[in-house]
């Protein structure tokens, strides 16, 4: 090109591009009935929609529409493997498998398509609609010139089922739905990386949990739905107001890191009237209101609710890793930091959007290294040290700073260093989180043979206690922090490890001596004698307030800041203790920490955050 724009007979030069002709579906369906993926302002169930309100699978069909190495594992009632819509995609194991669930093997002969976990059987046939509705949603066969078609034309759809033909079922069967998926992967039986969970329940199960922390360190996407207020465990209309924030729905209120839940909408982009919502645990909407898709026996039907929202999103996470390297971590930050802005669902889920499939794909193909992208990195910063979603406005001031570098690689580098920096340092952080550590300092000191006072998740724990519904600079922010303190304090020394060393009845000069002591900070007289004061009588609240007094002496904080700036390092960036594997010891925080003292805190001089988000095990997070 540059040779031949220098003659005088040329007039320009350009590349001769590869064109490919629009991915349209020739399905019978597909224009008419699912506005979902397309809409064109289609009427749905006599309201008219509004074109554009859709998920973008058109576009992004233009780049890719099979997923075929992804297997989704789909927790539900089971799935019609027969449905001609539905059987070109149904998963089928290679070779003959077991499964250990609740101490019963179940052996499966090679071609099985799933397992029942409510009769223990190799046989996920579908018998009442709903999880075959779903399975349509994710992966029913595109252009095959019948019926619907998925959001992945062609991929492996397999069948957990739980739920029986009241479309109702047991947590101990969710839970055993759900090692099934971790079993059948950790064979290489299967590739499972998203799992979609339809269901909901309004009570909290701390084995449910557990086994969803299982899901995720075993790299998988649990993608689940707001719930539907209309009936929410015994819950009706006037005695719930769909809104999670006041009545608890799980998984979605567990806010686990591994978990993206959703609301549903309907076809224009509003918030379906039956959908719960959260705008701290829910991160994004998807269609979910009068849903066209496969039905048993060879049919086809509609279905409504968030049950229909969450396949739209683990269909488009399928799709996305049939282009982008993406861990379960980075499908979620891809998805939630570029849904379309939806002023409907601005209050109403965290990121204030609609899923955008086409935007996610090409933003995740242009990004190879995705943490780099600008908006994905702010956002993690704000999961990985706050434990929360980004509010609107910190979010577009952080990746706004990053941003005006344009593309000066250095600028941009540093800023990211900064920004990363200062969420260690905000007031929010040292609010919660770094009190957290000097609770722990103060109390019990560092834990035996360990340089460090507390582990990562003990931390993770305590510090989303502290900080639940805490956003600095929004309004009553500070007496929501307050009333945290008080209340995470006062259940703290009521703990037994804590009550080992500082019984009740111990003297108020003794207690507080002791604290100090442990902490390694010799205080004024003025403070001793105000925690002694504080003390009071020794109750609870006596307790728990001179304990406050002196994790909050400045002394203290000044004294812990360097070792605690370290630890953090490797709970945010690294997401484990400082001697868990690769390290296997205290190396490393040793050499970081003897660093930042050398240059007196100065991270920067010391290129610790740098040396920390350039690092291969932070970047293969994503």
């Amino acid at each position: 090109m540059a040779e031949l724009t220098t003659r005088t007979d040329v007039e320009y030069v350009e590349p001769d591009y590869v064109a490919y002709g629009g991915a349209v579906p020739n399905d019978s369906f597909y224009a008419s009935q699912q506005w979902g993926l397309r809409n064109t302002g289609q009427t749905i169930s006599g309201q008219p929609g509004t074109a554009g309100a859709d998920i973008s699978a058109q576009a992004a069909w233009d780049i890719t529409h099979d997923s075929l190495s992804q297997v989704v594992a789909i927790l539900d009632s089971g799935i019609d493997y027969n449905h001609p819509d539905l059987s070109p995609n149904v998963w089928s194991a290679s070779a003959p498998l077991s499964v250990t669930i609740s101490g019963v093997t179940i052996n499966c002969p090679a071609n099985t398509h799933g397992i029942n976990t409510i009769t223990n059987t190799c046989d996920p046939l579908d018998d009442h609609n709903h999880g075959s509705n779903v399975s349509g949603i994710i992966g029913a066969a595109g252009n095959n010139g019948q019926g619907v078609t998925g959001i992945n034309w062609r991929t492996q759809l397999l069948g957990i089922k739980w739920l029986n033909s009241s479309n109702s079922g047991c947590i101990s069967d969710a839970i055993d739905a759900l090692e099934v998926a971790v079993q059948l992967k950790q064979a290489g039986l299967a590739n499972i990386k998203v799992l979609n969970n339809s269901w909901y329940a309004g009570a909290f199960s701390q084995s449910l949990l557990d086994e969803i922390q299982r899901v995720e360190a075993n790299g998988m996407l649990f993608v689940s739905i707001a719930g539907n207020g209309t009936a929410n465990d015994g819950f009706t209309k006037g005695g719930h107001d769909n809104d999670n924030g006041t009545t608890p729905t799980y998984p979605s209120n567990y806010n686990e890191p591994g978990i993206i839940s959703v609301v549903a909408t309907d076809n224009r982009d509003a918030l379906a009237t039956f959908s719960n919502w959260g705008n701290k645990t829910v991160h994004l909407g998807a269609p979910g209101n009068v849903i066209f898709a496969t039905l048993r026996n060879g049919t086809y039907g509609t279905f409504s609710g968030t049950s229909q929202a969450a396949p739209h999103v683990a269909g488009a996470a399928a799709l996305l890793l049939s282009r982008c390297n993406l861990t379960a971590a980075g499908l979620k930050g891809v998805m939630i930091t570029n849904a379309d802005a939806d002023s409907l669902l601005t209050d109403k889920t965290t990121s204030g959007g609609r899923l955008n499939l086409a935007r996610s794909l090409n933003t995740c193909i242009a990004n190879p290294a995705i943490v780099d992208e600008s908006r994905f990195y702010v956002r993690q910063q704000y999961v990985d040290f706050l434990s929360r979603e980004p509010d609107a406005s910190g979010f577009q001031f952080w990746t706004q700073n990053v941003e005006n570098c344009g593309s000066d690689v250095g600028c941009r580098e540093v800023r990211r260093i900064d920004t990363s920096a200062a969420f260690f340092l905000s007031i929010e952080f040292q609010q919660t989180g770094y009190l957290v550590y000097r609770l722990y300092r103060a109390a019990f000191g560092n834990i035996s043979g360990k340089p460090v006072p507390v582990t990562r998740a003990t931390f993770l724990a305590d510090t989303r206690t502290i900080s639940n519904g805490v956003v600095v600079l929004q309004t009553g922010w500070e007496q929501q922090l307050e009333a945290n303190k008080v209340a995470f304090t006062q259940t703290f020394v009521q703990r037994s490890q804590f009550l080992a060393l500082y019984p009740n009845g111990m003297p108020a000069s003794t207690y507080v001596n002791n604290l100090f002591q442990t902490a390694g900070v010799t205080p004024t007289t003025s403070e001793r004698n105000a925690a002694i004061t504080a003390y009071g009588s020794g109750d609870t609240a006596g307790r728990a307030a001179a304990l406050r007094m002196i994790a909050e002496n400045q002394a203290f904080q000044q004294k812990e800041f360097n070792n605690a700036f370290v630890l953090m390092e490797y709970f945010g960036y690294l997401q484990r203790d400082p001697d868990a594997a690769p390290d296997g010891n205290f190396s490393g925080y040793n050499f970081w920490l003897s660093k930042l003292n050398q240059f007196n805190g100065n991270y920067v001089q010391a290129e610790m955050v740098k040396a920390f988000i350039s690092s291969i095990e932070y970047r293969n997070r994503f």
